[in-house]
C-alpha cells in the first residue's frame, strides 16, 4: 500500500494530484488543508490552519493501516504574501508567508522523518514545492522569493545530511511548477499594478494562454514519485523536464 500526504490538497495543484493518485489501485491520500473539496474511500481529510504555528507544533501524522511499500510527503501549500515593496508590506503578512511556505513544510518534513524512521523497508519521498521565484529575485514578492530559496536549501542540506545516515532510503526534491492555473495565479492578477512592477507580465500570461495546467504539473510529479531514481539533483525545474 501507498500512502500519500499532501497539504493544500483542496485546490490547484494540491487537489489535482491528489486526484490522479487516488485513480491508482492500493494508495491512501491524507490530506491537510482548511476546507475539503475530495470525498473518496481512500481519502482522509484533516482540516488544519497551516499559518497556526500551534497546530503545527502539534502536528502528528496519520498511522498507516498497513504496512507501507512507499510513503510520500508533499509540501504542496503555498501563499504569495503581501505583493509590495520591501518598506510597506504588512508584518503580519510577512509572518504568515514564512510560516506556510517555509516554517510548516521544514516542520513536517522534520516530523514525518521522525516519526516513520523505523519503517525502514518502506521508501520514502519528499516532495517541496518551491518556485522558480526563489531562484530569481521578483520586485514586491521578496517575502515569496525567499521563503521558497529556503524551502530549496533545506531541502539540499537535507540530502547532504543523508551521507551521513545510516539510512539512505529518502528522496527528496525541491520542485519549482512553472508558472501554474491555479488561484495563486488569480491573486496576482488581482494585485495593485502601483505596488507590482510585472503585473501586465502576469495578466498577459492569463491572456495569451501561458498558463500550464495543473493536470501536466501533477503528471510530471507523479513521474517523480514513481522514478525518483532517475532524478539525481534536489532542486527541480519541471518546465525543463
Amino acid at each position: 500500500m501507498e500512502y500519500y500526504f499532501i497539504t493544500g490538497s483542496s485546490f490547484g495543484i494540491g487537489k489535482d494530484l491528489t486526484e490522479q493518485i487516488l485513480q491508482k489501485d492500493n494508495t491512501h491520500v491524507y490530506g491537510f488543508a482548511r476546507h475539503q473539496t475530495i470525498t473518496h474511500a481512500r481519502y482522509s481529510h484533516q482540516t488544519i490552519d497551516l499559518s497556526d504555528l500551534n497546530e503545527i507544533k502539534q502536528f502528528i501524522f496519520p498511522e498507516p493501516s498497513q504496512m507501507p511499500t512507499k510513503m510520500v510527503l508533499v509540501n504542496n501549500a503555498g501563499i504569495i504574501g503581501d505583493i509590495n515593496f520591501v518598506g510597506r508590506k504588512s508584518a503580519d503578512k510577512i509572518i504568515d508567508t514564512f510560516v506556510v511556505n517555509t516554517i510548516t513544510p521544514s516542520v513536517l518534513t522534520n516530523q514525518f522523518l521522525k516519526q516513520f524512521e523505523k519503517m525502514e523497508k518502506s521508501e520514502k519521498i519528499i516532495l517541496n514545492i518551491s518556485s522558480g521565484a526563489g531562484r530569481h529575485p521578483i520586485s514586491a514578492w521578496a517575502d515569496y522569493c525567499a521563503s521558497k530559496a529556503a524551502v530549496d536549501m533545506y531541502s539540499e542540506v537535507f540530502n547532504e545530511e543523508q551521507i551521513y545516515q545510516e539510512s539512505h532510503s529518502t528522496h527528496i526534491f525541491s520542485i519549482a511548477p512553472g508558472i501554474v492555473d491555479t488561484n495563486m495565479q488569480a491573486e496576482i492578477r488581482q494585485s495593485n499594478e502601483q505596488k507590482f512592477p510585472f503585473h501586465r507580465t502576469f495578466v498577459d500570461y492569463h491572456k495569451n494562454n501561458l498558463l500550464t495546467p495543473t493536470h501536466e504539473v501533477s503528471e510530471k510529479l507523479l513521474n517523480i514519485i514513481e522514478n525518483p531514481a532517475n532524478y539525481q539533483e534536489v532542486i527541480l525545474d519541471l518546465r525543463q523536464l
